[in-house]
């Protein structure tokens, strides 16, 4: 089963993020590690799409899809935004960026889980994280 939900481009809209993940996840036995690296993760993802990718631009929306098939938990975001290459960001690690209010997200989000793609999609793009419980 897939779980969707959509939410217009404001950072508001990320406190809907952690009880939607609470709601599809509930039943699958994820430990309290496993559920907190997925919060991050996924709010991590979700406000990228709403602020890099649809300039918080509110006539656009992230689209979150969750799915579970043993042993996987996927989370998908979908934002309307260009797209970007993951491997050409400023290095978050290097000393001359250390002390930037941003840049560590795609680094967050790839240490914690299993898997993480950003692709560019027609009309837009898209995160999926995979984690293997």
């Amino acid at each position: 089963m897939i779980h969707r939900l959509t939410l217009a481009s404001s950072t508001s809209n990320l406190q809907y993020v952690e009880p939607f993940l609470r709601q599809c996840t509930q039943s699958i036995g994820l430990s309290d590690e496993q559920y907190s690296n997925c919060v991050i993760a996924l709010t991590e993802a979700v406000n990228n799409g709403i602020v890099h990718g649809n300039k918080r631009d509110t006539s656009k929306s992230v689209v979150i899809e969750i799915s579970f098939e043993h042993p996987t938990l996927t989370m998908m975001v979908q934002d309307e935004g260009s797209g970007f290459d993951p491997d050409s960001l400023p290095d978050p690690t290097n000393p001359e960026n250390l002390l930037l209010d941003g840049g560590r997200g795609v680094l967050i989000i790839r240490a914690l889980m299993t898997r993480a793609e950003f692709l560019k999609i027609p009309n837009g793009a898209q995160t999926r994280l995979e984690l293997d419980i």
